[in-house]
């Protein structure tokens, strides 16, 4: 049944693997190694991307975005901030990709935090609700170990999100720095750089709060 449900979702993650792919060619059609590393990147964090959405959302929507918000995640994985740097022309059209880059992201990795936040409160419910039918013998140990399985999944995901969130965050910062030393305080970029650390800070909360609250959920069921 759970292969049956991720059906469509898997559909449009490849879908959408494939137009990452194409973005990421030259004109003739070829790759250079270093578009091909952050290509490759990409479309291995759509996969995931696409799996994390359909498993926390558990519909086709969730996927898009789940597919979406991994390539953004995977293009990242897939390149540093040097080699990012070396595609532009001119500092300024780095830095305009950079806060873009940044903006994609928050959106991308709030609608998951979202969506897992969501499915947090379900889990809470459930598992205090099967953990009193236990204590009251109406359901089984196996039955309980489901459940904690199902929390330590959700739970991994919840972490990969925090981790991804947090690199994120770092790079940002050192983009925002270096700007910062050789444009000022008060340059456009600059502030609008500020700006993306002010909400990737926001979501690696909500990233973290996620992480702990799941955490808390497992612990108690102590049986």
């Amino acid at each position: 049944m759970f292969i049956e449900d991720l059906e469509k979702p898997l559909i449009a993650t490849l879908l959408i693997t494939a137009l990452l792919s194409g973005c990421a060619t030259n004109p003739d059609g070829t790759m250079n190694d270093q578009q091909r590393t952050v290509a490759e990147g990409a479309i291995a964090g759509a996969v995931l991307g696409g799996l994390l959405g359909a498993a926390i959302g558990d519909n086709s929507r969730s996927a898009h975005i789940g597919a979406a918000a991994g390539g953004v995640i995977g293009a990242g994985i897939g390149s540093s901030i040097a080699e990012r740097k070396a595609q532009y022309a001119t500092e300024e059209d780095f830095l305009i990709a950079e806060i873009q880059r940044n903006q994609d992201f928050i959106q991308e990795a709030d609608a998951q935090n979202r969506q897992l936040y969501q499915e947090i409160a379900r889990l809470d419910h459930e598992s205090r609700r099967l953990e009193q039918e236990y204590r009251a013998g109406q359901v089984s140990r196996d039955t309980l170990n489901r459940q904690k399985a199902s929390l330590e999944n959700q739970l991994a995901k919840a972490k990969k999100i925090q981790s991804l969130t947090e690199k994120q965050l770092t790079d940002a910062q050192q983009v925002h720095r270096e700007s910062q030393q050789k444009r000022g305080n008060q340059d456009q970029y600059t502030r609008q750089l500020e700006t993306n650390l002010v909400q990737l800070r926001k979501t690696q909360e909500q990233s973290s709060q996620n992480v702990a609250s799941l955490q808390q959920i497992y612990d108690n069921m102590s049986i």
